[in-house]
């Protein structure tokens, strides 16, 4: 039995019985992670049929703008390309945007909701500066600024909103996929139909070996969750995707979890990170740490996962290693990703905490609102 007691103190969660979490996720998370599959299929076709203007093509450079998920798809997608692409791809986080953008710059501004306040600050900037400029979210603001000021300057790269409780951290398959597709039609991101393929067929395995339905003792995202819970997660991720996939385990344990958590890549930790190790005998009971890695990671930095863990951060706290599954990065990416999204939805129910709230966050947003109002 996976059983703990939740947060608050009142009952106790058993993640194989759904009647003790029962009106812990009022708005559907855990559906959104199941039909996360069918999403990323959707997603897909968005992006087949989705024609960017051919001047959009031949950029010496590649800029997303975003905040939150949309951001972390702009990771994903850096990460996929720096292999691939003669361009370089830059994420960009916040009001302003890079001196480098200019004309030859493809400028991605990518909002769930279309009203991101930073997002469409710096698509107005890019456009000042004569970018390219490729906005992608379900409506709103950007919609508009992409209606004003046409398809010539601006595309528009429509994503659905089927359910209005849908948080954008559950909408990742249409943040990243149709922009996927949308570089393999500007001949920037060759096989990508493959390997969205492929990203599908082992989504779909994978919800059938992590939904509820399956128990604990079968279930590797109950039993991880059961292991960071009354912990703090340290998710380290090997350099490239995975170092990409760490951060959005670390950001999900934020926002599903309410749990503190943080994330660091290989090799860089090991000229860093690892001395702090040295005085970290009193983590055990506090600290566990998820080491994500592919196997297309180069040799050398394997050796160092395996060195570090075996070492010195097992003597000093409780470690699982986690291999990525799949033939393409893409898959391998998709595939992680997933098994973290389910964790941290199971460490929601264990905390006794609903997965969707993101209260603080409201929080903030009414204060720095009540800040920057105009005073009469």
């Amino acid at each position: 039995m996976m059983s703990e007691p939740s947060r608050d103190g009142t009952h106790r969660v058993d993640l194989d019985a759904a009647s003790s979490y029962q009106g812990w996720d009022p708005k559907g998370m855990l559906r959104f992670a199941r039909e996360f599959p069918e999403q990323v299929k959707e997603a897909a076709q968005i992006g087949r049929e989705f024609a960017p203007p051919s001047a959009f093509g031949g950029a010496k450079n590649i800029v997303l703008s975003g905040m939150g998920g949309s951001a972390v798809a702009g990771d994903f997608l850096a990460r996929l390309c720096e292999h691939r692409l003669a361009a370089p791809f830059f994420v960009n986080r916040g009001y302003g945007v890079p001196a480098f953008v200019g004309r030859e710059t493809l400028f991605v501004a990518s909002s769930y909701s279309g009203d991101t306040e930073e997002t469409l600050a710096a698509a107005g900037a890019a456009l000042r500066h004569g970018a390219r400029i490729l906005c992608t979210a379900t409506g709103g603001k950007l919609h508009e600024f992409a209606r004003r000021h046409g398809r010539r300057k601006v595309a528009f790269l429509q994503i659905p909103k089927h359910d209005p409780n849908m948080p954008p951290r559950s909408a990742l398959g249409y943040s990243l996929i149709p922009l996927v597709r949308a570089l393999e039609t500007l001949g920037l991101y060759p096989n990508a139909g493959r390997q969205i393929g492929e990203s599908i067929s082992l989504l779909a395995h994978l919800r059938d070996r992590l939904h509820e339905g399956v128990p604990g003792e079968h279930n590797r995202a109950k039993q991880l969750a059961r292991d960071l819970h009354e912990r703090i997660p340290w998710v380290q991720g090997t350099v490239g995707i995975m170092s990409a996939v760490a951060y959005r385990w670390r950001t999900q344990f934020n926002e599903n979890s309410k749990m503190l958590a943080y994330s660091s890549e290989y090799p860089e930790l090991n000229h860093n990170e690892v001395i702090g190790w040295e005085g970290a005998e009193r983590l055990r009971d506090v600290v566990a740490v998820v080491m994500l890695r592919s196997p297309s990671d180069h040799w050398k930095v394997r050796a160092r996962v395996d060195i570090t863990k075996k070492k010195l951060i097992a003597p000093k706290a409780p470690v699982h290693l986690i291999e990525a599954e799949g033939a393409s990065p893409l898959a391998q990416l998709l595939w992680t990703v997933y098994l973290g999204d389910w964790v941290s939805l199971y460490l929601a129910l264990l905390n006794g905490v609903d997965p969707a709230s993101i209260d603080s966050i409201n929080t903030l947003k009414r204060d720095l609102a009540d800040v920057l109002r105009p005073r009469q």
